[in-house]
């Protein structure tokens, strides 16, 4: 082309001036080539790092999960990031797993590869990935392809973080197993929690087993494979009705009480329950609703005593809702009767003692250790009897973290770089305060039906002894039926005679943390299960403005496999949670697993490093 133009321009007199025109042109049609092209690659450029950035903090994110879940999670990052397009004609279909092993057609027209996925270390996450540019005008130079490459790399930020998991065990978590007789192993069997992150674990098709799985996954996320993590601190709260704040803790109790301990539970020991601290003489209004400590409140032990013998109909005895005698269920046990609230698990609602309902795990105050939180979560069994009130469970989770127990719990020297001991105050500089909350149901009242006071509707005897080997486990003794008096019919019930100082039949339930029904600890209105429930959640909706107020996050889970959970309820841990994102409803039980793990990953506050 230039040849030509020469000589086109030989015998013209503006021959000079076309001459250095043209020579000018071309370092002008090479610039411009270059500014057009490099124009796209630096858009690619900038897309692909902003990719990049997305896939780093997936994968620090998840970096505990398994690393084919992890992979594919980035994977998915990246690409809606790059956008692929249609695959060409006989070009397999994008997938996250097919997104880590090919070039794919994507923005602007660029071929970009996803190259290199690392867990640099327990905390970092590190994404490497090229894009090549076909030139549009460049090629008129011989510039064929821009080539790009970029890497990101996200870490766990150490912003601190103490954590209450406040976990519902009533007995309708106990999915699959209402009955003792259904115990099987099919329904029922106890999995040993995963003790790693991304440690693969198929628990059975039942909510508490599920719970207990999915809560550990919680804590191998935030754990990682650490035993300890630097500024990080759990607690674990079981409740039902009451929460158990451990048997060696009986100076939390009042003068009357410890006085009387021993004689009451004989021959069996307190637990360690406690009943809420309201409703009764000497307790303030708001003890339900405030973190008062036991020096400054001293608590009630939670005392179920023994219905057996007050109800008679024309001399003969009618059944108790807990009739139990003096006496344990062992080997050289003869008769009925006997305290069966060690086999709470076998025996549903039909156990009976002074501890029954009482949630066999003690509260777990804060802790630096995975072991320990874990072997907590392990030993968390479902516990029928009383019903469910969460006000209480939460109320629990904040004595773990009010810094007003501080000294209560006394739980050693302050952490390192820390002013105070554990736990520390509101709002400390990196440091956050959580509660992660599941409950499975509607706050409400029990009245077992298999006994007075309240309704006693049973009207045949049944002369099951649990466990028993049906059910896969040996029974301690003789046999004991677990309704060894029948109801009195409908009719009859109007000449049952309640002895002195013996619960009302009417208007009354179970034994919980707020005593019986019809002692009215609730409020003198209060007088049936409705009434009941709409309190309780009063008292809760209360107590989580207050504890978002000193500046602890909530976040809140409803299990509701059953299909029965109210919207009322439903609304409630809604507007329990800090903000709608932090509210999860779990429909099915495999969403219990996957909905603890994004927790998880919510509590893991990341940054990008590099």
């Amino acid at each position: 082309m230039i040849g030509r133009l020469f000589r086109g321009l030989r015998a013209d007199r503006r021959a000079g001036l076309a001459l250095m025109v043209a020579w000018a042109t071309i370092p002008l049609v090479g610039f411009t080539a270059v500014a057009v092209d490099g124009m796209r690659a630096w858009l690619v450029y900038s897309r692909l790092t902003a990719a990049l950035d997305a896939a780093a903090l997936a994968g620090a994110r998840n970096i505990a999960v398994a690393a084919a879940t992890r992979d594919n999670e980035v994977s998915s990052l990246f690409w809606a990031n790059m956008t692929v397009k249609q695959p060409a004609p006989g070009q397999p279909a994008w997938t996250p797993a097919t997104g880590l092993t090919q070039r794919w057609t994507s923005f602007l027209d660029s071929s970009v590869r996803l190259e290199t996925l690392t867990a640099v270390d327990l905390l970092t996450f590190q994404v490497t990935a090229s894009a090549q540019l076909p030139t549009s005008f460049a090629k008129l130079i011989g510039v064929n392809t821009f080539t790009m490459r970029a890497s990101a790399r996200a870490q766990r930020a150490n912003t601190g973080l103490e954590l209450a998991l406040v976990l519902d065990i009533t007995g309708s978590m106990d999915t699959n197993c209402t009955l003792p007789s259904n115990r099987t192993s099919t329904n029922c069997t106890i999995t040993s929690v995963p003790r790693a992150p991304g440690q693969v674990i198929s628990a059975v098709n039942n909510n508490a087993d599920l719970m207990r799985v999915a809560a550990a996954d919680l804590v191998n996320i935030v754990f990682g494979n650490n035993e300890t993590q630097r500024n990080l601190y759990v607690s674990v709260v079981p409740f039902t009705t009451t929460v158990n704040l451990a048997p060696t803790r009986t100076a939390w109790l009042d003068a009357t009480s410890r006085a009387n301990l021993n004689a009451n539970f004989s021959p069996t020991t307190w637990w360690g329950c406690v009943e809420a601290r309201v409703g009764y003489a000497g307790a303030p209004t708001d003890g339900d609703r405030n973190d008062y400590t036991p020096s400054e409140v001293p608590f009630r032990p939670f005392y179920w005593p023994s219905t057996l013998g007050v109800y008679t109909r024309n001399g003969n005895r009618v059944p108790g809702d807990n009739d139990w005698a003096r006496r344990l269920w062992n080997a050289t046990t003869t008769g009925t009767d006997a305290i069966t609230e060690s086999w709470f698990s076998y025996r549903g609602n039909y156990q009976v003692g002074p501890n029954s309902g009482c949630p066999s795990t003690p509260v777990l105050p804060l802790s630096t250790s995975k072991t320990a939180v874990l072997d907590t979560i392990q030993s968390m069994r479902a516990t029928n009897r009383g019903g469910t009130m969460g006000n209480l469970g939460l109320l629990a989770g904040w004595w773990t973290l009010s810094p007003r127990w501080r000294g209560t719990w006394n739980l050693g020297p302050a952490p390192d770089n820390q002013a105070t001991s554990l736990p520390l105050a509101y709002n400390t500089p990196n440091m956050r305060k959580v509660i992660v909350m599941m409950t499975d149901g509607d706050q409400n009242w029990f009245d077992s039906p298999n006994g007075f006071p309240g309704d006693c509707t049973i009207t045949s005897v049944n002369s099951n002894s649990f466990p028993n080997s049906g059910a896969g486990f040996a029974a301690p003794g003789p046999s004991m039926p677990v309704q060894p008096v029948a109801c009195p019919s409908s009719s009859q019930t109007s000449s049952v005679v309640v002895a002195a100082g013996g619960p009302a039949i009417s208007g009354n339930a179970d034994y919980t943390g707020y005593g019986r029904l019809a002692e009215r600890r609730l409020g003198s209105g209060i007088g049936t299960n409705a009434q009941a429930t709409a309190e309780l959640n009063n008292r809760l909706a209360a107590l989580c403005t207050t504890i978002k107020n000193n500046g602890v996050m909530i976040y809140t889970m409803v299990v509701n496999t059953s299909g029965s959970v109210s919207t009322a309820t439903r609304t409630l841990y809604q507007n329990c949670a800090t903000a709608p994102a932090n509210y999860y409803l779990v429909t099915t039980p495999d969403q219990l697993r996957p909905t603890f793990q994004l927790i998880a990953n919510e509590l893991t506050n990341l940054r990008i490093v590099q």
